[in-house]
């Protein structure tokens, strides 16, 4: 455990979507010469004690620490499968919160955790959720996993499975990240990748992120 990550927290990377507007897969493709996967898993390595990878069952480059682990629910259920199959490792391994974050947005804040866990804890909630200019960003969350069987029932009996429907039935804290210095000028920390016109806009800010943060 680093000294930035005081309780135990599992780390979840989403990449079991389809990735439809894309026309690929979004985990796969190449950012500055590294997949969005590892180089998500990279990111968030620091700020958690253990990573897994919500994704293709086999994907080139993953370390060796990093577990696998596919939606929990069999279907195109959205990220939400993907939250509760972190939910169920972290039942599995007795850690009490997960973090989860997208594959395809390379410029999460590097206390993206740390915030998230001040938050929770201060407001006794089991959700803490991120935010920037006035946009509520629901997959980037941390997780009680306390809250897989609401959360498997959920998937069950709402028809439109929206994460943020989830999250509002429940205790949670909203983390404002606009003003903490990770947007790099105009880069929003939470700028993500949909399609393919987006690749070469995204590469463009990691260039200038990369310098910003040298």
């Amino acid at each position: 455990m680093t000294a930035d990550v005081p309780r135990a927290i599992l780390g979840v990377v989403l990449a079991g979507g389809l990735s439809s507007r894309m026309g690929r897969d979004k985990a796969a493709l190449p950012l500055g010469g590294t997949p969005l996967a590892i180089r998500a898993l990279e990111r968030l390595r620091p700020q958690v004690t253990t990573l897994a990878f919500n994704g293709a069952p086999v994907f080139p480059g993953l370390a060796p620490d990093i577990e696998t682990i596919p939606d929990a629910v069999p279907g195109a259920f959205g990220p939400l499968a993907g939250v509760l199959a972190g939910l169920r490792l972290g039942q599995s391994r007795d850690i009490p919160l997960v973090a989860s974050v997208p594959v395809d947005a390379p410029f999460f804040p590097h206390a993206f955790v740390r915030r998230l866990l001040e938050a929770l804890e201060e407001t006794n909630s089991v959700i803490a959720v991120a935010a920037s200019r006035d946009t509520l960003h629901p997959v980037f969350a941390l997780w009680s996993s306390s809250l897989a069987d609401d959360l498997e029932r959920f998937i069950a009996t709402d028809a439109k499975r929206r994460v943020r429907g989830f999250i509002e039935q429940h205790a949670h804290v909203v983390v404002d990240f606009t003003a903490t210095g990770d947007a790099y000028g105009d880069i929003d920390p939470f700028t993500n990748m949909n399609r393919p016109g987006d690749v070469e806009m995204i590469e463009r800010m990691l260039s200038r992120a990369e310098t910003a943060e040298q």
